[in-house]
């Protein structure tokens, strides 16, 4: 009576063992049930009863793991990390994320010429779609509604499997210059400088070729202009450049950024009626957009090309930044040659501690991330930041049509990050306007603005 007592406790543990997942090596089981049977612990009977019990539950557990297996290999994973909604293959090869940005502006506007007035607007209203296919292609599509009007801003497909090096096809920023460079939801002013609205190349559709490493970033271009169709009667323009980048330091809190940028770009315009060839405008707000006037302007007859070169660098030392760039353009024309220039320096502070947040991967400034967020018991990041700007657009000669402007610009901003992706600005801007060649007296203009944003 005790070993038949013996046995089915015996039994009864080793049933349980074969149900337990943790058990991976059943043929481990079927040799101890047959050691235990030749010892005579269990009777043969038992012993049969017990292995062909473990043969069942593994066969049973094998057939779960593999339909478990199967509904993971088409499975995609949601993700909402950081508030981006972003969306995954199983194993990775493929991704999409469907994002956006909604900035609105307010402004109000002191100006000499009486020519523009308080203002408001829908700054940018963006959504994108991006994402890669089979590991090593990826695409981007960027659309921008705001003012009621549709703009294509990205719209490339992108090959990575010559790591490190990526090529892009399409409409995109071509590499030029630190604050160009930078996104708008990262940029420290509700507005980037004058300087770079008159020289920085933007996004151009064409071929472009990246590389780079740790702490350095190359990137060509060759591309036409925009996603339009600009040839109506003749060929279309056409530009190239480099840019490249090299952070000697380069941490959370120290940063050491050096940058060098050249671009030239081809006009392939013909005659215009009245017998004006080729004419240009080079022109620019004075870091306020809801002003409908751009008062820093020239234009220029006769453009064959243009010649942009520029440096750009930028340090980082704790809660304390900063950057400044600097711009010449020569055009070169029928009849002689335009030298233009331009640079602006500009200084942050962070009041509550945090850093500038640069990626020399990238070799540009990414998203500031306060130490403490607002709806999660904190009180944000609170940034305080100078900026002045230094415009020259005067030169003399035959192709000048209209007498370019000169002038200086200050900004005072205020940031406030309530959270990662949800920002407050407030930036007051003293612009002069000169009008060097002629009688005309100097301009003054001042403006508050406002902006609310958030990035999803």
């Amino acid at each position: 009576m005790k070993k038949k007592t013996s046995s089915l406790l015996i039994a009864g543990i080793l049933l349980g063992a074969t149900a337990s997942p943790v058990l991976a090596n059943n043929e481990a089981m079927l040799n101890l049930l047959q050691v235990l049977r030749d010892q005579g612990t269990i009777t043969a009977e038992n012993y049969r009863l017990l292995a062909n019990a473990a043969k069942s539950d593994s066969e049973a557990i094998e057939k779960v793991a593999n339909k478990v297996k199967a509904i993971e290999k088409n499975t995609a994973t949601v993700s909402l990390k950081g508030g981006h909604l972003k969306f995954k293959s199983h194993d990775s090869a493929f991704s999409a994320q469907v994002g956006g940005r909604i900035m609105t502006d307010y402004a109000f506007i002191d100006d000499d010429r009486n020519m523009d007035g308080d203002g408001s607007e829908m700054r940018r209203a963006r959504v994108f779609l991006k994402g890669k296919i089979f590991n090593d292609w990826a695409y981007k599509a960027q659309f921008d509604f705001a003012e009621d009007s549709l703009t294509t801003k990205d719209l490339y497909i992108a090959y990575k499997g010559f790591k490190p090096v990526t090529l892009k096809l399409g409409n995109h920023k071509v590499a030029n210059g630190l604050e160009e460079s930078t996104s708008s939801k990262y940029i420290t002013f509700m507005e980037r400088s004058t300087i770079n609205d008159l020289f920085a190349v933007g996004r151009k559709n064409g071929l472009s070729i990246a590389t780079g490493g740790s702490n350095w970033t190359f990137m060509t271009a060759l591309h036409m202009d925009g996603v339009g169709n600009s040839n109506a009667d003749q060929d279309e323009d056409y530009g190239y450049g480099a840019r490249l980048t090299f952070a000697p330091l380069s941490g959370k809190t120290k940063t050491l950024h050096l940058g060098v940028s050249a671009h030239r770009q081809e006009y392939e315009s013909t005659p215009l009626v009245g017998g004006t060839y080729g004419q240009q405008r080079f022109r620019a707000r004075p870091e306020i957009h809801t002003i409908n006037t751009r008062p820093y302007d020239t234009r220029i007859d006769g453009v064959d090309s243009a010649d942009t070169f520029g440096l750009e660098s930028a340090v980082v030392f704790g809660p304390f930044s900063v950057q400044a760039e600097y711009y010449s353009k020569g055009v070169s024309t029928t009849t002689d040659d335009v030298d233009f220039d331009g640079w602006y320096l500009y200084g942050s502070y962070f009041l509550t501690g945090e850093s500038r947040n640069y990626k020399a991967k990238k070799g540009s400034f990414g998203r500031v991330k306060p130490t403490s967020i607002v709806g999660k018991g904190g009180h944000g990041a609170w940034e305080v930041a100078l900026r002045y700007s230094d415009i020259d657009l005067y030169d003399t000669g035959a192709a000048i049509n209209t007498m370019g402007e000169k002038g200086d610009i200050t900004t005072i901003g205020l940031n406030w990050y309530a959270t990662p992706t949800i920002r407050f600005m407030a930036n007051y801007v003293m612009a002069n306007v000169e009008y060097p060649g002629t009688t005309n007296p100097d301009d003054d203009i001042k403006a508050f603005q406002l902006r609310g944003q958030i990035d999803f």
